[in-house]
């Protein structure tokens, strides 16, 4: 078997990132410009599935609104599952 480099699953998660394949929540905000909009949870466990670690869930509330980590509004550097190893 072929050893992986962080390039293989980066190529594979940014050409699946498209509206048809966005969480439906978000797909009134997802861009071209922007198409990791609305695929945080999936990106999120196919990292963890491929190179482990743990999977933490954080919720923000920014002037009362809620917002995925970090807080920058819909699907700008939104986050609401994090992976890290």
């Amino acid at each position: 078997m072929t050893p992986w480099s962080l390039l293989d699953p980066d190529r594979a998660l940014r050409g699946s990132w498209a509206a048809d394949t966005c969480s439906p929540d978000d797909r009134a905000d997802w861009r071209p410009d922007n198409p990791a909009c609305g695929h945080c949870d999936i990106t999120a466990l196919i990292v963890n599935d491929v190179f482990g670690g743990d999977l933490v869930v954080v919720e923000v509330h920014l002037d009362g609104a809620q917002h995925g980590f970090p807080g920058r509004g819909p699907c700008q550097s939104r986050h609401s599952t994090v992976a890290s190893s």
